[in-house]
C-alpha cells in the first residue's frame, strides 16, 4: 500500500521545452471534465511486482468516490487493505489484523507526505494550472479514444521515492482506464480498471466503517 503513497517522480533537465513539444490537448480536456464528476464506482485489478518475487500478485479492488471528500479503495476479496475518507476523518484499514491507521487529513494529497495517496486527492487537480504544477508530462500518445500519458512529479521530496507515474483514460469517456506506478526500488505497482461508473446514486454508507474491536493508532509520517 506504501506504494500508493506519493504520486510522482524526477523532474527532467528542461522542462518547459518538454512540455512545449507535446500537445497536451487531450489531456487538458479530460481534467476539465472532471470538475463534472460527482460520483465514481469502479473495479478495478491491482498487479504488484518486486525485485524478491519471481511472479506479480494480482488482486481485485473497488473504490468508489462522492465530491467533494468521501472516498473508499479497497483490495482483495475479502479485503485485505481498505483506505477510507470522509470530509476530514481518513483512515487505512486492515481487517485482518483489525488494525486501522488515522491518516492526517490534512497532509492527504500534498506531495511529499507519506499519506499522499493518489486516487484521495480527487480529481487529481482543479484545472490544467494546477495540474501542471504538479506533474512533468514526459510523454502523451493517442490511439483512436486511448490517450497514453507517463508523469514525473515537481516536488523535490516525490523524486526519492517514485521513478514514473503511466496513466491511460478514454478520451470519449473520461473514464480511467489504468494508472501504474514505478518505485526507484524498482517495484510497480498496476491498476486496470472496469465497470467505471460516474454520476451514479451511491449509499452513503460505503463511506463508513466500524472499528469497534480494532486497534487505531495514527500514522507515522
Amino acid at each position: 500500500m506504501r506504494s500508493l503513497l506519493i504520486l510522482l517522480s524526477l523532474l527532467v533537465t528542461s522542462p518547459a521545452f518538454a512540455a512545449d513539444s507535446l500537445d497536451l490537448a487531450p489531456l487538458k480536456k479530460w481534467i476539465t471534465r472532471q470538475s463534472d464528476v460527482r460520483t465514481v464506482q469502479a473495479d478495478f485489478t491491482q498487479t504488484r511486482s518486486f525485485k524478491a518475487l519471481k511472479d506479480p500478485l494480482a488482486s481485485p479492488g473497488h473504490i468508489y468516490f462522492s465530491a467533494p471528500q468521501s472516498f473508499r479503495w479497497e483490495v482483495g476479496n475479502p479485503a485485505k487493505t481498505v483506505v477510507l475518507r470522509k470530509g476530514d476523518s481518513a483512515y487505512l484499514i486492515q481487517p485482518t489484523k483489525k488494525r486501522a491507521q488515522r491518516l492526517a487529513a490534512a497532509e492527504l494529497g500534498q506531495p511529499g507526505g507519506t499519506n499522499s495517496l493518489p486516487m484521495m486527492n480527487f480529481p487529481l487537480a482543479k484545472n490544467f494550472e494546477d495540474f501542471n504544477r504538479q506533474f512533468q508530462v514526459q510523454a502523451i500518445s493517442v490511439e483512436g479514444t486511448h490517450c497514453h500519458v507517463e508523469l514525473q512529479p515537481r516536488d523535490q521530496q516525490t523524486q526519492k521515492f517514485l521513478d514514473v507515474l503511466k496513466m491511460d483514460f478514454d478520451t470519449a469517456t473520461g473514464y480511467l482506464i489504468a494508472f501504474e506506478v514505478r518505485t526507484r526500488d524498482g517495484s510497480m505497482m498496476r491498476n486496470d480498471f472496469s465497470n467505471v461508473r460516474f454520476n451514479a446514486k451511491l449509499d452513503a454508507g460505503v463511506f463508513d466503517y466500524d472499528l469497534t474491536g480494532y486497534e487505531v493508532v495514527d500514522a507515522k509520517n
